[in-house]
């Protein structure tokens, strides 16, 4: 398969219904987008080869399992060559940090954690701060939600790599 993906309407009505409630039967998306169930699998088949689709996940409550302490922590560290890659590798490994980025600014990294509370927080930080190479931190705790959704925006046809 090429490097890039052709996407049509059809493809961003699958992804759209599927982001509304994955476990939707094949044949009700198909009813929903107006096309045979035929060819919503094999649609879906070519949109999961491209890595378009990554999986399928049930989108968990954090408040009903005691998980909704959630700091940002800003990390500025050592410059060095493929800093980026073995830092963020690092961060990405420790249980209950669900989010790395590499930013541009005053700051290097930002890293998303989620934990049951101050002290789960206290032994994600600890291990932060024991990487080689981190210089500076600065953490902010979450007071409270007001959005939170990992569905994107579908509405651009095109290439797609």
């Amino acid at each position: 398969m090429s490097r890039t993906t052709r996407l049509d309407d059809l493809d961003l009505a699958i992804l759209r219904e599927l982001q509304q409630e994955c476990r939707t039967p094949l044949q009700e998306v198909a009813e929903s987008v107006g096309a045979p169930t035929s060819t919503v699998h094999y649609r879906l088949k070519r949109l999961e080869r491209a890595n378009i689709i990554e999986g399928y996940y049930a989108k968990l409550n954090p408040e009903k399992l005691q998980n909704e302490y959630i700091t940002v922590i800003r990390l500025q560290v050592e410059l060095s060559p493929g800093y980026y890659e073995s830092i963020g590798e690092e961060l990405a490994q420790i249980p209950g940090v669900w989010g790395v980025y590499l930013i541009l600014g005053d700051f290097d990294f930002l890293v998303m954690t989620r934990s049951k509370g101050r002290k789960e927080f206290m032994d994600i930080i600890n291990q932060v701060l024991e990487i080689k190479g981190i210089k500076r931190s600065s953490t902010s705790v979450v007071a409270k939600v007001i959005k939170e959704d990992p569905r994107l925006e579908l509405n651009e046809i095109g290439d797609f790599a």
